[in-house]
């Protein structure tokens, strides 16, 4: 398979990956799970960014209601502070990640400050429902109505979709974010507010494993590669994906299946070799740059999901956070209109 080197051992994680312990199915009720998730991965995810956070007068932040369907869901909303009074900046609405079951607005609350004061970049951070409390579409569904209240009110986020309009999370969030775009480019509201770039990283559940179309077969090894990896497992990624109670033909969930890729905007996309979701990701790529859409891709050979979150301090891990801010630049480039 022409993608599986990217499996090959990193010198400086592999002995750190040897120290995780092997997956195994849990009895801990779900509650649980997730009480540990918002406090002890979320504590240490904080303490590894904590060094980079901006002064507390270099963000506005303030926390607002969009309606969903039937009910409401919290979007945080960060905006650079600047000498200039009418300064308006680019947007990006991003989805935290958390397979679909796990996080909130604290999960990314940290790495959106640095980002935000950095890049000088407008952000709106969506607390959408989970899952499996809240079946397909209900997460997906709160995504849009947030994408929708930002297209309503850039100027509660001081955007200017000229200067570019990102949708972006990081893996369920980046799977959310990358159906954003698809339902974004058929949905005539966002006429005057188009979608100028898609921010993917890690992005998981592109296609079910076990509904692989036959001409995409040859081209996916690392759900089988990868079955064991650090991180996530390929049974991890299954629980996370029946979750959502899917019909695993859906391109709603499964956006590999969309049958058209053309129109979309610029995407970038960050694939981690130890990921069983890797070649899914990697295909997803080859679709977008088929049609001509501007498609920037970087990878982490030997790294698993999500690893620069716990190993910050490793070479792949600083390499994967320059990257980030070089692909946002990327896709405000490449898709932002001009003044």
């Amino acid at each position: 398979m022409a993608h599986n080197h990217l499996a090959d051992p990193d010198a400086e994680l592999a002995p750190l990956l040897a120290l995780i312990p092997n997956y195994e199915d849990t009895t801990t009720p779900l509650p649980t799970l997730r009480e540990q998730f918002n406090t002890g991965f979320i504590a240490m995810i904080r303490n590894n960014q904590k060094a980079l956070l901006p002064s507390d007068d270099a963000l506005e932040i303030r926390d607002h209601k969009v309606s969903s369907g039937d009910d409401e869901i919290a979007v945080r909303v960060y905006v650079p502070r600047v000498a200039e009074s009418d300064a308006t900046f680019p947007v990006l609405v991003w989805n935290h990640g958390g397979g679909f079951t796990f996080g909130n607005l604290e999960t990314d609350d940290y790495y959106l400050r640095i980002i935000s004061a950095e890049l000088k970049l407008a952000i709106v951070s969506v607390d959408y429902r989970l899952a499996p409390e809240n079946p397909y579409p209900v997460g997906l569904n709160d995504t849009y109505a947030a994408l929708k209240w930002v297209a309503r009110n850039p100027a509660l986020a001081r955007a200017d979709f000229k200067k570019g309009f990102l949708v972006g999370g990081q893996s369920s969030g980046g799977n959310y974010a990358a159906v954003l775009a698809h339902r974004a480019k058929a949905d005539p509201e966002f006429a005057e507010a188009q979608l100028t770039g898609q921010l993917l990283q890690m992005p998981v559940g592109l296609l079910h494993p076990e509904a692989v179309p036959p001409e995409f077969a040859p081209k996916l090894n690392s759900y089988e590669q990868n079955k064991d990896a650090p991180m996530l497992t390929r049974k991890q990624m299954l629980d996370f994906l029946g979750n959502l109670k899917p019909d695993p033909k859906n391109p709603e969930v499964f956006p590999l299946l969309y049958p058209s890729f053309e129109g979309l905007p610029p995407a970038y996309i960050q694939v981690c070799g130890l990921d069983p979701n890797r070649d899914e990701e990697l295909l997803y790529a080859e679709k977008l740059q088929a049609v001509g859409v501007p498609t920037k891709v970087d990878t982490y050979p030997g790294a698993p999901h999500a690893f620069h979150l716990i190993f910050a301090t490793t070479a792949a891990a600083q390499k994967l956070e320059k990257d980030f801010r070089e692909g946002i630049r990327f896709l405000l480039n490449a898709g932002a209109s001009e003044p």
